[in-house]
This record gives C-alpha cells, sequence and structure tokens, in this order.
C-alpha cells in the first residue's frame, strides 16, 4: 500500500509541475479575446489568457468561503460575465476579506468594463471537500451544471474564468499571475517510500527471528 502512494505522489509531482509549467507561461502570453464573435473556444488550453470586453452582472453570484490570502480568511466571489455577443460565462472576480461580506452580498451593480483574465476548468470535487450549499450561497467547488441552474441563465460549461482586472473596488483583489500551487508531492513520496523500506526491513528481521 505504501509503495503504491509513493508511486500516486510521483504521478501527482509530474501533473502539477506540468500545471505550475503552464500557469508561467501566462506571463509571457498575449491573450486571445473572448468576443470573436460567437466563437466558443472549444479546443482552449487551460490557461489561457484571454481579454473581453464584458458586463459583470452581480446579481447572479455566488461565493467561495473559508478562503485565506496572506493568512487573512477572506471569501471569493463569482459573478456572471457577459461579453458584447452575448455569451454567458462565470467570472471568479476575486477575493476580499471576511468583513466585506455583506457590501458584497448586497451588491447588485451590472458594470460594464473590459476583463483580463485566464481560463480554468473545473476540477472533481475531493474527498474531503464539503457539499456546496445552495441554500446560503456558499460553495466549495466549481460544479458548472449546478452553478447554470442556481443562476438561473446558460453559462458556458467547459471552463470558468479568473479576473486579473482591478476595479475601483481596491478591497476586491483578483488573481495574480504568480503561481500559488503548493508543490510537496516529492516530499511525501520520500516519505511513504522510507515507510516502505521500513517496513521491509522489519519483516525481513521477523522472518529471521522466526527461522531462529
Amino acid at each position: 500500500l505504501t509503495i503504491f502512494l509513493g508511486i500516486w505522489q510521483l504521478q501527482r509531482l509530474e501533473w502539477k509541475e506540468k500545471l505550475i509549467a503552464e500557469f508561467n507561461e501566462l506571463k509571457d502570453q498575449k491573450p486571445l479575446s473572448l468576443s470573436m464573435g460567437k466563437m466558443k473556444y472549444p479546443n482552449i488550453d487551460e490557461f489561457t489568457k484571454v481579454i473581453t470586453l464584458g458586463t459583470v452582472d452581480r446579481r447572479k453570484k455566488i461565493f467561495f468561503p473559508a478562503k485565506t490570502l496572506n493568512g487573512i480568511s477572506g471569501v471569493r466571489i463569482a459573478s456572471l460575465l457577459t461579453d458584447n455577443h452575448g455569451n454567458n460565462y462565470l467570472i471568479d472576480e476575486g477575493w476580499f476579506e471576511q468583513n466585506r461580506y455583506n457590501y458584497f452580498k448586497d451588491n447588485k451593480d451590472i458594470f460594464k468594463t473590459e476583463i483580463l483574465g485566464y481560463i480554468r476548468y473545473p476540477t472533481q470535487k475531493k474527498m474531503f471537500t464539503p457539499e456546496n450549499s445552495i441554500s446560503s450561497n456558499e460553495w466549495y467547488y466549481y460544479d458548472l451544471e449546478q452553478i447554470q441552474t442556481f443562476l438561473n441563465v446558460k453559462i458556458n460549461q467547459k471552463f470558468f474564468i479568473k479576473n486579473m482586472s482591478n476595479y475601483a473596488e481596491n478591497f476586491l483583489i483578483p488573481s495574480s499571475q504568480n503561481h500559488n500551487f503548493s508543490n510537496n508531492h516529492l516530499q511525501y513520496a520520500i516519505t511513504w517510500f522510507l515507510m516502505s523500506f521500513s517496513f521491509l526491513i522489519i519483516f525481513i528481521i521477523y522472518l529471521f527471528r522466526k527461522k531462529k
């Protein structure tokens, strides 16, 4: 079992390094226009930088609680974004401190702005991730089909957008081009392999003593 866990961590290491490499390409990447007619970008890569002139509608929004930034507890807000061709997307607008929650909860603003951001694909719910609480509008993972039903509007089901643009609200912090992915999989793999080696030594000692 421990050998299997070590191999799994090495696979996770390879996946995470690829993820970080793709993210780092953002800095040198020219943004694609998200508003090129009815183009849906069926094969668009994750972390592709995009730009569009669109309308953000905070009447249709969701919240991701328990998110920390620099050790401070806060919340992320994601709202409906409609580009100038009528295509709807979910946009992660950014992070704010917990004490600003009522401001954004009561905020019904609709505003037109230029959005610079990047593409993210939803990931599968992890084993210990809580279920989304639709009744309290608290979300813990991106389920675009579930979010579409909650917002009662059709949105792009393949990806959502992480906003990198600064708004007039200086207490809303957009996503950064610098990744914050943790990458401790090599240490975890070494730990599991050392445990496997230790168990092997213990087993050999046990067999040796048993023969005596």
